[in-house]
């Protein structure tokens, strides 16, 4: 269908979603939260793009601690990590709070 002169082309939104799911620790109980973006995408693709995902550090000397496994799902390929909880810092620190802030605790 031809588009009329004034009429502006709707770009399709970008959808994201990110799951983050704690687990571990010492009773070994996992915990999760997801949020579903689609108006504010663009801030959290931001977000996911500033961590790490190539270069995610090992800590097999703290079994106890939890382990916390990211999951990115974006418009054109899903990204997903699994950081020890004592390499959660920086980029993955603030991603994980803003999904714990915002997303549906399951």
């Amino acid at each position: 269908m031809a588009q009329r002169e004034g009429e502006a082309t709707a770009r399709p939104r970008a959808r994201v979603s990110i799951l983050v799911v704690r687990s571990g620790g010492f009773a070994g109980i996992s915990q999760q939260w997801r949020v579903e973006a689609h108006d504010d995408a663009e801030e959290w693709l931001e977000l996911v793009r500033a961590c790490p995902w190539g270069a995610v550090g090992q800590d097999a000397a703290s079994r106890d601690r939890f382990v916390w496994r990211i999951e990115a799902h974006l418009p054109r390929t899903v990204k997903k990590a699994s950081v020890p909880d004592a390499h959660l810092v920086g980029p993955w620190r603030e991603l994980v709070d803003r999904v714990q802030e915002a997303g549906a605790d399951g």
